[in-house]
């Protein structure tokens, strides 16, 4: 059985291009940034384990689900008042760490009450 040759690409050839290494301090700086996400996902599992805040995760879920449906039964008013009802939620949930999922929320003027 033979080895194949690695080909190289024909543009890193002709360019002289060379690979670039990473000083001692980008990677000290890039391994620090993984250990604080690595930090921030351990805090979020800790937090999960709350039941205040395993239900706060479940209603912002639930808002999100209802302004899809809303969206889908084209009821403006509604998702204009889930919307207002998911913003200090979602902000809470963000100052403790948590990652908020982006919502489908509703864009431009608020409809007028009849």
């Amino acid at each position: 059985m033979t080895m194949a040759k690695k080909k190289r690409s024909a543009s890193a050839k002709e360019s002289g291009a060379r690979r670039r290494r990473r000083s001692d301090e980008e990677l000290i700086a890039d391994l620090q940034d993984k250990i604080r996400q690595v930090k921030t996902r351990a805090a979020t599992r800790e937090m999960k384990k709350s039941p205040a805040m395993k239900l706060a995760i479940t209603a912002l879920k639930s808002i999100d689900k209802g302004l899809d449906v809303a969206a889908e039964e084209n009821q403006s008013h509604l998702r204009h008042a889930l919307a207002d009802a998911r913003k200090p939620l979602a902000e809470y949930l963000a100052t403790t760490g948590f990652a908020i999922p982006k919502a489908n929320l509703p864009r431009g003027r608020r409809p007028k009450m009849d």
